[in-house]
């Protein structure tokens, strides 16, 4: 993991979509050295996203594979919630669960990058 990570200053709601609009959040796997590059997952906010194995790295077994964390959308934000059975969902190592654009998410071995993003309704 990076020694500092910096994240971008997080959008007022206003000011990242409009009413037109959809909020949505992406999660990106960080390759491994040696492993091709993986795409990210988009995720509408509006319903709880369970992360686990099956919907992030199918062949990665340090995730956990029933539930692993929550991601979820409310109040104008996105949140993270760890539902793993050892606790391992980390946000900048254990820096809180509100996400901000940029911030690394660490479950099990594996980091993944949170974005946001908005796409029409």
């Amino acid at each position: 993991m990076p020694d500092e990570i910096v994240a971008p200053v997080a959008a007022t709601e206003e000011e990242w979509y409009d009413e037109d609009e959809i909020p949505c959040c992406t999660l990106r796997p960080i390759s491994l050295p040696g492993e091709r590059e993986m795409t990210e997952k988009v995720y509408d906010e509006g319903a709880e996203v369970y992360l686990s194995r099956q919907n992030t790295v199918s062949h990665d077994t340090t995730i956990d594979d029933e539930e692993q964390a929550c991601l979820f959308f409310s109040d104008g934000h996105w949140f993270i919630e760890d539902r793993s059975r050892d606790n391992s969902t980390y946000v900048h190592a254990g820096a809180g669960i509100k996400l901000e654009p940029g911030d690394i998410i660490r479950m099990g071995d594996r980091l993944f990058e949170f974005n946001i993003k908005t796409r029409n309704k």
